[in-house]
């Protein structure tokens, strides 16, 4: 990910094309184009950069079609002009651009950078079309993309809606204990308060009705009265054609979208092969699941839940060199750039992400931590297995995040690994398999053991337990329970 202010160089424009050769084609948001020909017609990408959250890049003197060549153009001066014309007089409102001359090989490159519109300016359009970036090209938005733009102008709370024909008979009762007792622990005000009257303060009803939040949330089946609350998950057919191997239509409350979405992309990894120091062999998934996990409850969170967003789902692809999860809707109070650092963190849903940092799944986890470090977790939990921090891309109307599978045969799915604590490609799972073989444990030591979080250990104990190949011992949740290796290990 490029930083669009940045000062270009020589050293910057030759990494954004050695990447771009490895990926095909240009990006989201970069732009290349020959430009030997005189002053090329750019309006449609002017215009589609100028509705992206951070704007976007334009690199003229290089050519796509012979493997990102720099070939230079020959008169900066009129090209500059004649794109400048284009943005001040060809699309509305007119949109700024710096520019800059990278030399390189004898050869003079025009890097253009087009400022984002301020929100309240949006949609810019071209001859009364307005356009947006998706991959490697502009493309017109539809009607119902720009009502969603121009909705977020105000940003009213849709989460907050009441459903209409909605009732508490509507909620998984469950699901509504654990959040009472949650709820009630976490808050003086609360706990003497009755259910109907802590169900009203924070947000899951409006009245006798549900609210979107309180139905999404915590509904006993959220599609009867809105369908698109729901994954669709796809995975690439062998030789990555376009037939889908494994194709899932995911329904529930959101506890049962996440639980069910992480197994399904589990089931459809590969599965690379470890051995403990006993010589016993542990399973390892490709990606660590703690990393989908977290990128899966981020999309069910932070989708946009407005009236315009009706017929779109959060989706997964499961393709042959990565894993893709989009949800609709973009980033709201946070800059892309900001993902994963201390403070970059903003709730979508207010509603929503109150009740699912309050909310626990069967399994005793939260859906959320409500501090921000999601991300952080995902970026960690991908360097311990030695793949690449995930991609994001914000366009605005949605919201994409990608991990890259590692290639077949690499130390991520050999079944050579040894997984040992100080190997770089040890999963979670893994390091604690390891520190239980000294024996009997309790959370806190294997933290120390294993140096992951806390949250990194008791996800990976239930995943463990679940299958099987670890035990608790003096009951799940008290403060005396102490984990040891299944007998089979």
């Amino acid at each position: 990910m490029y930083n669009l202010c940045m000062s270009w160089t020589v050293e910057t424009l030759v990494s954004v094309l050695a990447d771009m050769r490895r990926r095909g084609g240009d990006s989201t948001l970069i732009e290349v184009k020959k430009a030997t020909g005189g002053v090329p017609g750019v309006a449609e990408t002017l215009c589609a950069f100028a509705n992206m959250p951070d704007g976007g890049t334009l690199i003229l003197g290089v050519d796509e079609k012979a493997e990102f060549a720099v070939t230079g153009v020959h008169d900066v001066a009129i090209i500059e002009s004649g794109v400048a014309a284009q943005a001040r007089g060809s699309v509305t409102p007119p949109v700024h651009t710096d520019f800059e001359i990278v030399e390189t090989g004898g050869n003079q490159v025009l890097v253009v950078t087009v400022a984002p519109l301020p929100l309240v300016d949006k949609p810019c359009r071209v001859h009364g079309k307005a356009y947006l970036r998706q991959s490697d090209g502009d493309y017109v938005m539809s009607d119902q993309e720009v009502a969603q733009l121009m909705a977020m102008q105000s940003r009213p709370r849709w989460d907050a809606t009441p459903v209409e024909g909605s009732s508490s008979s509507d909620l998984d009762q469950g699901l509504m204990h654990g959040f009472l007792a949650e709820a009630r622990a976490s808050s003086r005000r609360l706990a003497d308060c009755t259910d109907t009257e802590v169900a009203d303060l924070r947000g899951v009803t409006t009245g006798v009705q549900l609210s979107v939040a309180g139905l999404y949330a915590m509904g006993s089946y959220p599609q009867r009265y809105a369908p698109s609350l729901s994954i669709t998950a796809a995975a690439a057919g062998p030789g990555g054609g376009q037939r889908m191997a494994d194709l899932a239509h995911l329904d529930g409350p959101i506890p049962d979208l996440l639980d069910d979405c992480v197994a399904w992309v589990a089931r459809n990894l590969r599965t690379g092969v470890g051995y403990l120091p006993d010589g016993h062999a542990v399973d390892t998934p490709e990606i660590p699941l703690i990393a989908v996990r977290e990128l899966v409850a981020n999309a069910l969170v932070h989708r946009d839940l407005s009236p315009r967003t009706q017929s779109k789902r959060v989706e997964v692809r499961l393709l042959a060199d990565r894993l893709v999860v989009t949800s609709p809707g973009g980033l709201w109070g946070v800059s892309q750039d900001s993902l994963g650092l201390p403070g970059g963190k903003s709730a979508v849903n207010e509603f929503l992400y109150d009740i699912c940092r309050t909310l626990p799944t069967p399994s005793g986890r939260r859906i959320i931590e409500g501090e921000g470090g999601g991300i952080r977790e995902t970026i960690d939990a991908l360097a311990q297995a030695g793949l690449a921090a995930p991609t994001f891309i914000d366009t605005g109307v949605s919201f994409t995040a990608i991990i890259y599978r590692p290639a077949v045969g690499s130390p991520a799915t050999s079944p050579a690994v040894s997984f040992v604590p100080a190997m770089a490609g040890a999963t979670p799972a893994a390091l604690i398999l390891v520190a239980l073989a000294a024996g009997p444990q309790p959370i806190t030591d294997l933290v120390k053991q294993t140096s992951l979080s806390r949250r990194q250990v008791k996800y990976a104990l239930d995943q463990l337990v679940n299958a099987g190949r670890v035990i608790v011992n003096g009951g799940q949740g008290n403060r005396f329970t102490t984990y040891r290796l299944g007998e089979d290990l």
